[in-house]
Formats: C-alpha cells, sequence, structure tokens
C-alpha cells in the first residue's frame, strides 16, 4: 500500500506561561488530547527547553557507541525481555538496538558507560542525564494533560509516580542496492509515551485509523510523540496506540532516540473505576510489563501480528 506525505499535529510545548491552569495550558491540552485521541502520534516542538546543541551531541554519541564491536554491545544484552540490546537478527539484520533501562535508577547510566568505556566516561553520563532530565519535564507535562482530559486528575500524582524510563540508541544501516529497504515490521509499543528524536533521516510510518499507511516527516530538532499500549489500556480506550513501522531506502544511515516511559515492575496496569462505565466498558484486562514484553517477543504474538496486545489481555 502506498505511503501518503501528511503532516501529523504539531505542538509547541515552549510557549510561556505554559504551566497548569492557564490558558496557554488549556489550549496546548486541547491540541495534545486531539492528537492523542486521533492518531496517538504528534510533533512536539521543545529544542528551546533543551541544552544548546543537545540533540546533535547526542546523535554523535549515538554513532560512536555503535562502532564498538557486536562483542561489546552484547555486554548490554538482558535477560528480560525487551531490555537491553536487540538487533542483527535473520530477519533484521542491519537493524540494532541498545538501551539504558531504568534510567532514573542510580547507577544505570554509568553501568551502561563502563560496557564502553571500562574506566569510566562523565562526559557521556553527564550529557545523558542533562538530555533525559528535559524530557522527563516533557513526559510529565504531557502526562499531566493527558489524566485532566480524560478525569482523571486524582490520580495524577500516583501514575507520574508508576512510571520508569528508558533510553534507547537505535541504528538502522543504510540500505544495499536498489531495491533493499530497512524495515522494522509493524507494531505498536507496550509503552506509557515515547518521545522520539531521529537524525533527519526518515522513515517511520504510521498507520492511521482507516488502514492508509502515512510517513511521519517533522522538523530538525522537534520530537516525535507517540502514545503506547500501556497509556491506551490505563485511559480504557481513550488514547490511541498506533500500529508503525521504519522502512527507509536511503543511503545514509538511520539514527534514532527514543526516550520512552514504562510501568515499574510489579506494577499492575488497569483503567481507573472512573473510566469505565456503560459508554467506555472494559476494553483490556490488567497486566503487568514484564508479562506483555515477554508475549510480545513470542511466537503467539508474531502470530498475531499488529493485534498481539488486544490478544494478549484484551476483554
Amino acid at each position: 500500500m502506498a505511503c501518503k506525505e501528511e503532516k501529523i499535529p504539531a505542538i509547541d510545548f515552549t510557549k510561556p506561561d505554559l504551566k497548569p491552569g492557564t490558558p496557554q495550558w488549556e489550549s496546548t491540552k486541547a491540541q495534545l488530547i486531539q492528537a492523542l485521541e486521533e492518531c496517538g502520534c504528534f510533533e512536539a516542538i521543545y529544542d528551546a527547553k533543551l541544552p544548546q546543541g543537545a540533540q546533535e551531541s547526542m546523535f554523535a554519541t549515538a554513532k560512536e557507541i555503535f562502532e564498538f564491536s557486536t562483542e561489546t554491545k552484547l555486554k548490554n544484552a538482558s535477560t528480560k525481555p525487551l531490555h537491553g540490546y536487540f538487533g542483527r537478527t535473520p530477519d533484521l539484520p542491519s537493524y540494532e538496538s541498545l538501551c539504558i533501562t531504568d534510567m532514573l535508577h542510580s547507577g544505570n547510566v554509568e553501568a551502561f558507560a563502563n560496557i564502553f568505556w571500562p574506566e569510566g566516561n562523565p562526559d557521556f553520563c553527564n550529557k545523558v542525564r542533562s538530555y533525559t532530565k528535559t524530557l522527563v519535564e516533557l513526559d510529565e507535562m504531557m502526562k499531566r494533560m493527558v489524566l485532566e482530559s480524560v478525569g482523571a486528575e486524582n490520580h495524577i500524582d500516583e501514575f507520574l509516580k508508576m512510571s520508569q524510563y528508558f533510553l534507547r540508541f537505535s541504528h538502522y544501516e543504510a540500505a544495499k542496492g536498489e531495491n533493499t529497504k530497512n524495515k522494522l515490521r509493524p507494531h505498536t509499543d507496550g509503552t506509557f509515551l515515547a518521545i522520539i528524536a531521529q537524525n533527519q533521516v526518515n522513515g517511520l510510518q504510521l498507520m492511521k485509523k482507516d488502514g492508509e499507511w502515512m510517513e511521519v516527516n517533522i522538523a530538525p530538532n522537534s520530537f516525535i510523540v507517540m502514545a503506547g499500549d500501556c497509556l491506551m489500556a490505563w485511559t480504557n480506550g481513550r488514547i490511541h496506540s498506533p500500529v508503525h513501522k521504519v522502512a527507509t531506502d536511503e543511503n545514509i544511515d538511520r539514527y534514532s532516540i527514543p526516550f520512552s516511559s514504562i510501568p515499574k515492575l510489579g506494577v499492575t496496569i488497569e483503567a481507573p473505576k472512573e473510566l469505565v462505565n456503560e459508554e467506555h466498558p472494559l476494553l483490556f484486562k490488567p497486566f503487568e510489563i514484564l508479562d506483555l514484553f515477554g508475549f510480545f517477543t513470542s511466537s503467539a504474538a508474531t502470530g498475531s501480528g499488529v493485534n498481539a496486545f488486544k490478544t494478549y489481555c484484551g476483554a
């Protein structure tokens, strides 16, 4: 199916006086909830809040760490599903990804750095912390807007406390040959929200609710914000978790840096009682994130295709 060139909504989070209760907050919140309900994805303008040159510096770091040997990168592997290093599989030979898991936990950024620089790399750790601190602020702002919009204001504090954060570095090698495309199969994300930076090499494609595919193209230094299955489940289907994929035939490498919030281990995701009623019957059974990730990596999920999440916990 051909991919249409359309613009996803763009939302500016750098406006002055963007604080709860202000007119700026209310208008931005209305834009956000409309985008997440209709397509589950939008362009976030937030670069002015980041340290100058932060994205460029992060992509330079991504390029550097992917140049290490596969043996070294495999030290980032994890026994937990969808944690740590992934890539170079038979069906995705030109894709690989590295991950700092639960990155706000003391020592986890240093532990990741020590894989590549055994004597430590304080500059890397400080750079990552500065970059992600700003994105945590954006993530929490957006979640607050979502909960206000769906009538779950009383749950804001507990909802914010149930998140942990993953920072991924993803690399798609340049396509080799005229008819070759690097592809990441259609899927949904098992996250609350993902804030994605990309190195101006497009390739992310989004399936609209009508089944048509569209290219996701954003301005340099903007972010792609995408809702995931956990947020869809917690809001009882009010937020849309979009099917998406990556397909690029560019002759240069593509890097992306997704910063994702997911539930902490042991947290049960279920919609609050206020969001379940006759008009909105319960759509998803309660689940924990490791169980969901385990299913996503199983043959049963592969057979379910883009419906893996609903197959796993649909009510």
